[in-house]
């Protein structure tokens, strides 16, 4: 059903039953970025929708003021591979009700849906893994693979100790697939769509071993299926770029071109303006930006391998490691990338970040890492951040165009392959009652280079029409995030 459709029976019923509500939001700036509504008004909420958006006063079991607070959709983060709800609780005071890993993937996709349903404070999902499910294909991996299957139908899903296995598949970032491991790749990338993956995350960054016609096959298949992929491009510059956008659009592909700023460093205008050129010419290629100069990522992974330094233009001290906020130097950076773990790359010039910002072809998506004290501070803040820097503070872009590129963009990335996002992203009535209502003359991030904070700002969120976030506090004990599933799922 249609949202406009949907919306006239919930009003019609809404009349039927008389005007009572589970929730009402009063007197707030009512903020649509589909419809372009930008007035005081009231919101009635029953159960998990908005039922009634009015100038008239409302009713409810518990009211909430929100005189002076900007009430938009809940925003929706295309790239958080923090999908704990450590990491959960820092994305809802941050505004983000919605939480994918579209990037990277997940493994043991049904499994890992069944084990966060009704444990979740934010909604979640994410895509195939296109390196992992190439690293189990192949056959010299067959003994580990079988190893690593029987564990998680014996023991059940623990991600923690699968991250143990990566090592032992560290070499298989290095080879090419054979036509038959390329095939049997594919199969399982089936499996995983009808297990509610939201399209294919090829990160090809990491597995440099991969052919450009291995990857090719990947965005045929892509197509073949009608889902979007996911990529975080070969190396850095336009090349990967070019490649990626080159394959969409001769196996007619759907594409998102993850973390733009990281990948064009000092070339990110000529990328966003092929993305631009690209939908112009009606090619469904997307991308997005994080408000920071930093990247972070793994120490032990392909992007440190020899001559980083020179395709970066940075040294080692220009890496930080998460776990102390040590800068690195010549003799810790070879000890801890023997170890393996995360840091932080100091390599992006603010210039390139509000360009990006900025732009109209970009979403904003936070590339946020798995909770750490130390992590990366897009882990928290990214959202608050762009509306009170990029919007209130340089004026980049006004409120509105910000909220587009938080709610109403990424849920029309991805509703072709998942319906039920048609009913978030949106304030309308008939839409999900997932929510952010925040202070626009103090809402900022407060995350730094020295460790997490919580945003300031961000006073009530609502998840599927239930508070996570109450007068800027995280709400203990509530956990109403559902699964976004896509439309191949059984």
């Amino acid at each position: 059903m249609k949202l406009k459709q949907l919306s006239i029976l919930v009003l019609i019923l809404s009349l039927i039953v008389g005007q009572s509500y589970d929730i009402v939001i009063l007197g707030g700036r009512v903020m649509d970025p589909e419809t372009g509504l930008d007035a005081v008004r009231n919101v009635g909420i029953n159960g998990d929708r908005i039922v009634e958006i009015s100038e008239k006063a409302l009713s409810g079991n518990q009211i909430i003021n929100a005189n002076g607070l900007v009430v938009a959709p809940g925003f929706i983060d295309l790239h958080a591979h923090g999908q704990s709800n450590d990491a959960h609780r820092y994305q809802a005071r941050d505004g983000v009700t919605t939480a994918l890993e579209m990037e990277v993937g997940v493994s043991f996709i049904r499994e890992w849906i069944s084990q966060k349903s009704g444990n979740s404070i934010v909604n979640f999902g994410g895509t195939a893994p296109h390196a992992n499910l190439r690293a189990l294909a192949m056959d010299g991996n067959a003994k580990l693979t079988k190893k690593i299957f029987r564990k998680v139908e014996e023991e059940g899903l623990n991600l923690n100790e699968l991250a143990g296995f990566s090592k032992a598949f560290a070499a298989s970032n290095y080879k090419p697939q054979t036509q038959k491991e390329i095939n049997r790749t594919h199969q399982m990338m089936s499996e995983y769509l009808e297990a509610g993956a939201l399209g294919i995350g090829v990160p090809i960054g990491y597995y440099l071993g991969a052919t450009a016609g291995e990857i090719f096959q990947v965005y045929e298949f892509a197509a073949s299926m009608d889902v979007p992929v996911y990529t975080h491009t070969r190396g850095f510059g336009l090349p990967g770029l070019q490649e990626a956008m080159a394959d969409a659009g001769t196996a007619g592909a759907s594409v998102h071109l993850v973390h733009a700023n990281s990948m064009s460093l000092g070339e990110i205008e000529t990328t966003l303006s092929m993305v631009e050129s690209a939908q112009k010419n009606g090619l469904d290629i997307t991308t997005e930006v994080y408000p920071y100069t930093a990247a972070s990522t793994f120490l032990e992974s392909a992007l440190f391998d020899e001559g980083w330094k020179e395709t970066l233009n940075i040294s080692y001290e220009d890496i930080q490691w998460e776990a102390t906020g040590e800068r690195l130097n010549s003799q810790s950076f070879y000890e801890y990338r023997k170890k393996g773990g995360v840091v932080i790359i100091h390599m992006m010039k603010p210039a390139w970040i509000k360009q990006g910002v900025a732009h109209p072809v970009t979403m904003i998506a936070s590339d946020g890492m798995p909770f750490a004290p130390g992590a990366h501070p897009r882990t928290a803040g990214t959202f608050s951040r762009v509306l009170g820097r990029y919007v209130r503070k340089e004026r980049a872009l006004d409120l509105m165009t910000a909220l587009k590129k938080m709610t109403i963009m990424p849920a029309k990335r991805i509703e072709g392959v998942a319906p039920m996002m048609r009913h978030k992203g949106r304030l309308q009535v008939g839409a999900d009652a997932d929510i952010t209502i925040f202070n626009p003359r103090t809402i900022i991030d407060k995350a730094d280079f020295k460790g997490l904070q919580y945003s300031q700002g961000v006073e009530f969120v609502l998840v599927n029409g239930t508070l996570v976030v109450d007068k800027g506090e995280n709400v203990p004990n509530k956990f109403p995030g559902k699964p976004i599933l896509g439309k191949y799922r059984k």
